[in-house]
């Protein structure tokens, strides 16, 4: 018979350094008495190495002769991002391998907006020659190498036209120009027309939650809001500046998110739509795009100072600022579907992608690495409102412009409330109290 001996070793007797010793540990605070001052040395080292490794930026898709006018990704699918260019082309691009799958030569002018159908398997792109194209995703990866597909369907529209968004329930689309159209796979004509005044509509989404619902920003400082089922307009506000955007928050169906002229990005309750429930700030020159996290917790905002921001949807203002060196004007962005990556297409002809989180690990992580973030986000969560933590966690460095511009605004907005004080002092019981910022805002609300 043979006889086994197992090997028994002390403490004292380990024989590598990987070995794990086991620690006792006693809870009692009174023990520890440096326990605070321990918590706050290590919150504050995490957050300089969270700004210390924060390298947001992690890659371009290269390819369009032309200034990239808008880009969309796609709902249900990780992978796949649209995009069309101001000389009438268009790229559904592979994220990646950071490669073009489909490149076509689909409008003769300017491509005004893309979108993605409900399942992801067609395309929809409206361009500035009054024509709408409607391709099929599998039947374009079969003739790839041919730039000059002809469309599934082809849809012709008397006026001009602005953007394009698909239905989320329904195979139909809206589109902005002249009159909002609302249109059908099977109809070469639209079925339904919306129209509100003179000037023609820059913008048009269709509500995640309510297929029958669309929002629409005019050309005349307008935001108006659609009910299919009643075919006509039923809410309509004027604001002060002319509005470029918005964005339908997909968790909170009931709010939207303004891009506006005046550089910044209201946020609308649709149930009172009176006036502005929040007001976004920070960015100088006019907001030219905004989209929303599939969290909905979140919206990225591309402007026209060349700088893209996110905004936490229920703060007035970012907690984040992206820009590059030869980034110029960004005229859309858009978010994965996973909501991990922001995309920003610009005028210099590049589609960028960012991290959300400028400082998070690309790749997959153990267990252990994964407790030990956890642990130092707690730690920074428990210490954010400390002077030193607070001052190192919300700096952002910014060009030389941006922060002449925004000392300028800093210096006309003081000189604005110093005015105002000393025209309450000398005038006393005759000086009227101005609105609130939100209702001055609005100029008009017509139900």
């Amino acid at each position: 018979m043979v006889k086994f001996n197992t090997i028994c070793r002390s403490g004292q007797e380990r024989s590598t350094n990987a070995d794990i010793t086991k620690v006792y540990r006693n809870p009692n605070p009174k023990v520890h008495p440096l326990a605070h001052a321990r918590e706050y040395q290590r919150a504050l080292v995490a957050t300089k190495v969270e700004k210390i490794y924060a390298q947001p930026f992690l890659g371009a898709l290269n390819g369009h002769s032309d200034g990239v006018s808008c880009i969309e990704a796609c709902r249900f699918n990780l992978s796949k991002l649209v995009s069309g260019s101001y000389d009438g082309e268009i790229r559904i691009w592979d994220i990646p391998s950071r490669r073009t799958l489909i490149q076509l030569n689909a409008h003769q002018q300017m491509v005004k907006g893309v979108s993605f159908s409900r399942d992801g398997m067609r395309v929809v792109s409206s361009g500035e020659d009054k024509t709408i194209n409607l391709y099929d995703f599998p039947q374009l990866l079969e003739q790839s190498n041919n730039t000059f597909q002809e469309p599934l369907m082809r849809y012709l529209s008397k006026g001009t036209l602005g953007n394009v968004d698909h239905n989320y329930q329904l195979s139909q689309f809206a589109t902005a120009g002249q009159v909002v159209q609302v249109w059908d796979y099977e109809r070469p004509k639209p079925i339904m027309k919306f129209q509100w005044g003179v000037d023609s509509v820059s913008c048009v989404k269709y509500s995640p939650a309510d297929s029958n619902l669309i929002c629409g920003t005019s050309m005349d400082r307008c935001v108006i809001l659609y009910d299919v089922r009643a075919e006509s307009a039923i809410h309509k506000v004027a604001m002060l500046n002319k509005s470029q955007c918005l964005a339908w928050n997909p968790i909170e169906p009931l709010n939207i998110v303004i891009g506006n002229d005046d550089s910044n990005c209201y946020t609308y309750d649709i149930r009172k739509i009176e006036q502005p429930t929040m007001i976004h700030k920070d960015h100088i020159s006019a907001v030219m795009s905004v989209a929303f996290s599939s969290s909905g917790r979140e919206f990225v905002s591309g402007s026209f100072d060349r700088t893209i921001r996110i905004f936490p949807f229920n703060k007035g203002y970012s907690r984040e600022v992206y820009h590059g060196q030869r980034m110029q004007q960004v005229n859309s962005v858009s978010f994965s579907a996973d909501a991990q990556f922001v995309y920003s297409g610009s005028n210099d002809m590049n589609i960028r992608i960012w991290k959300v989180n400028a400082s998070q690990k690309v790749g997959t992580i153990n267990q252990r690495e994964a407790n030990a973030t956890n642990y130092r986000q707690a730690l920074k969560e428990k210490f954010k409102y400390n002077p030193e933590i607070k001052r190192i966690a919300k700096h952002r460095h910014l060009p030389k412009y941006l922060m002449n511009k925004k000392k300028q605004r800093q210096e006309m907005k003081e000189s604005k409330n110093r005015k105002q004080r000393n025209a309450e002092l000398n005038n006393p019981g005759q000086y009227e109290a101005p609105k609130p910022e939100k209702q001055q805002r609005v100029e008009q609300f017509i139900q």
